[in-house]
């Protein structure tokens, strides 16, 4: 992959990661910390990333140790590669842990330098909420997730933050928005059981607002879309891949992982390149082309 042009910020968007503090696997099949630590290492090499997001489902279990475990794995990655790291709590995770351990979400400053926060004591019932700037965007985190159930909401508080950061000095760059329950129709009738419940008032305060994209997880697929004219897209799940094309009313999904590179530049043009992790025992390479043989390649088709 090449550098992102000058001015965009590239963004490594991880999504569902269901660790647990216990090493338990997922459904009782996935080791989910080494699938986040494949995808981690499948996308070390990709360059120029600048902010690393986690939109939710961080968890399994809710527990500071499942927390500590994402924070040393991300959070070290993010450092190494000198990005910013923000995340947002999700269905799956305990806003008390969540708390504990990432605070109010945005951990990494630009740079990858660790950013200091007046640690405060918030009932369950208050939401997550955060923003910071990291290449001249705004970064605002919505936690979506309501206490005891699976469906996503946003609620008054979160809204009216979002509508104030929104109507306050435009970010150089545009703001960027993160949560776990998409705006999106959902794929299966337990996402759709689940879906975000109220997906008109985000619309409401971000249409004609300087939100460049929507970056969101909970499907566990690769999804894209609008909402007010802004694009939507939905992260691949680090702990499996929802099989959307099977009967509605079912459920199932595949033990697959990926990710989103997202580029956001400087006009507010977005774009997403999906990427998922081969399994060396069923993703056999069609083939592979050094850089001499690319060359010749391309020499041949172009004339040039």
């Amino acid at each position: 992959m090449q550098q992102p042009a000058a001015g965009t910020l590239r963004v490594l968007h991880l999504s569902d990661t269901h660790l647990a503090g216990d090493g338990a696997l997922h459904q009782g099949s996935v080791d989910t910390t080494a699938a986040l630590e494949g995808v981690l290492a499948r996308v070390d090499g990709v360059p120029g990333i600048g902010l690393v997001v986690v939109s939710g489902d961080v968890s399994e279990d809710g527990t500071p140790e499942s927390y500590a475990a994402v924070l040393e794995r991300v959070g070290g990655w993010a450092e190494r590669h000198g990005a910013a790291l923000v995340t947002v709590p999700g269905n799956h995770d305990l806003r008390e842990g969540f708390r504990q351990v990432l605070a109010n979400g945005h951990v990494l400053g630009e740079g990858g330098r660790p950013l200091m926060h007046t640690m405060e004591y918030h009932p369950p019932t208050v939401p997550v909420w955060g923003q910071s700037i990291v290449a001249g965007r705004r970064i605002v985190t919505v936690d979506t997730s309501v206490p005891g159930v699976g469906y996503g909401e946003i609620a008054e508080a979160s809204l009216e933050r979002l509508r104030a950061a929104l109507a306050g000095d435009h970010a150089p760059h545009g703001t960027v928005v993160v949560l776990h329950h998409p705006p999106l129709p959902a794929p299966t009738a337990l996402h759709e059981a689940l879906r975000l419940r109220n997906p008109e008032v985000l619309a409401d305060a971000i249409r004609g607002s300087d939100v460049r994209v929507v970056l969101a997880g909970h499907y566990h697929h690769h999804f894209a879309g609008t909402l007010a004219g802004v694009p939507v897209l939905v992260a691949p799940g680090v702990a499996n891949d929802t099989d959307v094309t099977g009967a509605y009313e079912e459920e199932s999904a595949y033990v697959d992982s990926g990710a989103l590179v997202v580029d956001v530049a400087e006009d507010g043009s977005v774009w997403s390149t999906p990427v998922r992790v081969p399994r060396p025992d069923a993703d056999p390479l069609a083939f592979a082309l050094d850089a001499d043989t690319v060359a010749r390649v391309i020499e041949a088709s172009t004339g040039q």
